[in-house]
């Protein structure tokens, strides 16, 4: 299965077909959705549980049967409370870049003129359901290798061209005059910080560092940075960082002692204790599970 990063800015899928699929349940290494922004857009559908999930600064409870469509350039994340869930991500633009037909009818949302709705709860709009569920059928036959007659592109484009056409015909958007010039230089200053964490969460860390990227005082910076995920920028390191470390004891051989100091923990024992407060188990148990 497919992990996520903090920017991605690799493409998903291909030039042809620019759409990939993820399917994330307990054992994967990004359960926990770190915060991340990329080109594309993602319909993030949950499937068991509950996922809370943090978008541009809103907080959205998703239960079973409800979806996310979030925007590309969004900065976006979540927890997962016994959950799980899957995420579509597509470039939009690069889906119908061949279809002339089409794009007059998508240009206000490619220009981010109109800003579709983002959360679609089960039940409400039969129409995006069935779209939805059928992109999740399909994808979920494909990735286990299970014969499917019907090609899963020619899925992916009737099930994304109805769920748009079904936005624009009921016109689940809002005109484009909530995006002010202040919430996007606050988001664009919490992105310099994930960043920054990403490239240095192997180094020693301090909350003065992260609060100088941001030019803050780290009292405010602190308020600030909760105010947006909702934990404090050191709980947010070592989320990160535990997440590098699952990757790793999923995909190397690694002994767990030097994972841990490669991903920025310099006592054993207090990575232990805060690997067990995210993933609810040692890290000998999560890498034979």
């Amino acid at each position: 299965m497919n992990s996520f990063v903090f920017h991605e800015p690799k493409p998903h899928g291909t030039p042809d077909f620019p759409f990939e699929y993820f399917y994330i349940e307990k054992s994967h290494p990004r359960y926990h959705m770190s915060f991340h922004w990329h080109k594309e857009w993602e319909i993030i559908h949950v499937i068991k549980g509950v996922f809370t999930a943090y978008i541009d600064d809103v907080m959205f409870t998703v239960r079973p049967g409800d979806s996310l469509l979030v925007q590309g350039g969004m900065l976006h994340g979540g927890i997962s409370d016994n959950c799980v869930y899957e995420c579509f991500l597509f470039d939009l633009h690069g889906l119908y870049r061949n279809l002339d037909t089409v794009k007059p009818y998508l240009r206000p949302v490619y220009r981010k003129l109109i800003l579709p709705d983002i959360y679609f709860p089960a039940g409400e709009n039969t129409s995006i359901g069935y779209a939805i569920s059928q992109l999740s059928e399909f994808c979920q036959r494909n990735e286990l290798g299970k014969d499917v007659q019907v090609p899963l592109e020619l899925i992916v484009y009737s099930s994304i061209s109805q769920l748009f056409s079904v936005i624009l015909t009921d016109k689940l958007y809002i005109p484009n005059q909530t995006n002010t010039a202040e919430n996007t230089h606050k988001i664009d200053q919490l992105k310099a910080v994930l960043e920054y964490i990403e490239q240095n969460y192997a180094s020693p860390l301090t909350l003065s560092d992260l609060a100088s990227v941001a030019n803050m005082n780290p009292s405010y910076f602190c308020r600030f940075f909760r105010s947006i995920t909702h934990q404090s920028p050191m709980d947010y390191v070592n989320m990160y960082r535990i997440e590098k470390v699952a990757q790793l004891l999923h995909h190397s051989n690694q002994p767990t002692v030097d994972i841990c100091m490669e991903c920025g923990f310099n006592e054993y024992s207090n990575f232990i204790k805060v690997f067990k407060k995210y993933k609810g188990m040692t890290p000998k148990k999560y890498r034979e599970s």
